[in-house]
């Protein structure tokens, strides 16, 4: 029978994974556009990272979708991620 471990910590790198929620791709349509916001410099990079990844997985999943992703900067001057559904000729 296994044993039942109280407050054991996770391993950092599970602890310290991006977590975007549910980003809507498959309900864009072609000019949609959502923004994702960062609270860091560093948030901002790593957030980049698997916005982009969760994308192209998205896109070979769905190949009639695709992506464009940037950085920007938003009204209030902070960095934000933009994600675009762009057609696929583009």
């Amino acid at each position: 029978m296994m044993r039942i471990e109280k407050n054991v910590p996770l391993p950092k790198h599970l602890a310290d994974r991006v977590n975007l929620g549910d980003l809507p791709l498959a309900r864009m349509k072609v000019g949609d556009s959502i923004v994702i916001g960062a609270d860091s410099k560093k948030d901002l990079s790593r957030k980049l990272k698997s916005v982009r990844m969760r994308a192209l997985r998205f896109s070979k999943k769905h190949p009639h979708f695709k992506f464009k992703t940037a950085q920007e900067t938003g009204t209030n001057g902070v960095a934000q991620i933009r994600v675009w559904r762009v057609s696929r000729a583009s």
